[in-house]
């Protein structure tokens, strides 16, 4: 690999090392079905993920330090797949429960137009 793509690969990877996806829930009333809908989109937000290190010897901050940047580098990936997880069963349920409470009307057709029509003799 040569090193520009190491380089801009380790940097991608390091400015999400803050972040954490974290799923919320909107809603918004409908007048239609006089319901309230929710849903669940995910946002990313910024994680102090680093404290300050206390150590009293070098090799000490060393393993604190690469423990921090470990986990931070795991924050982001794991809030994905768990926050993701979340926002596609929560928003199935909120589908399911607005199908049912708010259905559309079928219009009935009580014309029978068919039964007025005069059968012709071939």
């Amino acid at each position: 690999m040569p090193f520009s793509q190491f380089l801009s690969t380790t940097l991608i990877i390091l400015s999400l090392t803050g972040c954490a996806v974290v799923p919320s829930v909107n809603k918004e009333y409908d007048k239609q079905c006089n319901i309230v809908k929710k849903n669940i989109e995910l946002s990313i937000e910024q994680v102090d993920a680093f404290d300050q290190l206390h150590c009293s010897s070098n090799h000490e901050c060393k393993a604190d330090f690469l423990g921090q940047v470990a986990g931070a580098a795991l924050i982001f990936p794991v809030s994905a797949v768990i926050s993701g997880s979340i926002a596609v069963v929560g928003n199935t349920m909120y589908w399911l429960t607005e199908l049912g409470e708010c259905s559309p009307k079928v219009e009935e057709n009580h014309d029978n137009s068919d039964e007025k029509k005069p059968k012709q003799n071939t």
